[in-house]
């Protein structure tokens, strides 16, 4: 993760491996699509990525220099890479399911602003996604702000691509009238994240222990 490509595609993966498990941002776009179509996804995400943007600014801004120093991006990256070895693992080990079910859908769609803030709200509710900013989120930022706006820039087009990817396809099965995504594909998909995210994490502790103080 020493270049623009390969911050970009190690947080695209990241992410999406996030994505892929239920959560409170899941439910919300399946309940959304059920009766207000494809197009929830991409809303609920336009406030989810408001609000990952916004916070994203806030950190650089202010924590910047500290982020760049040695001993803070050793201990970034260690808090990272643990928490991303540990997401593989229950990944991994079938804590998310082998299968999506998507036949709970309820209620009414909403328009762009009231979608999107149902996702700002529904993210920052969320005690995980904290947990993800203030660990893995922290790690990135640390590791690409050595390579400036450019390398800030390229973890957050990564991160909100996978996102905006994962939900607009829930959503649109969902608004098809799709019941699950389910079987082998899903759980061989589960897999593969898990095994990336453990070797992505292995990947942040030898940084913690390697980057030069």
């Amino acid at each position: 993760m020493d270049s623009l490509p390969a911050i970009f595609f190690t947080s695209f993966v990241v992410a999406l491996s996030g994505a892929l498990m239920p959560g409170p941002v899941l439910t919300l776009t399946v309940a959304e699509a059920a009766k207000g179509g494809w197009l929830a996804g991409p809303k609920i995400i336009l406030g989810h990525g408001a609000l990952e943007l916004g916070l994203l600014v806030l950190l650089a801004l202010g924590l910047g220099g500290f982020l760049a120093s040695g001993p803070a991006l050793k201990v970034f990256c260690l808090a990272g890479g643990v928490t991303l070895s540990a997401m593989g693992i229950l990944t991994m080990t079938g804590k998310g399911g082998k299968s999506l079910e998507l036949a709970d859908g309820r209620g009414g769609g909403r328009g762009v602003f009231g979608s999107a803030g149902a996702g700002a709200l529904t993210s920052v509710s969320n005690p995980y996604w904290v947990l993800w900013w203030a660990t893995v989120g922290m790690g990135y930022l640390a590791l690409a702000g050595r390579l400036g706006p450019a390398g800030i820039g390229s973890f957050f087009g990564g991160h909100i691509l996978a996102d905006l990817a994962w939900y607009t396809m829930v959503s649109a099965l969902v608004a098809s009238g799709r019941r699950a995504i389910g079987g082998r594909s899903y759980s061989l998909l589960l897999s593969v994240c898990g095994a990336s995210l453990v070797l992505f994490g292995a990947w942040f502790v030898y940084k913690a222990f390697t980057a030069q103080a």
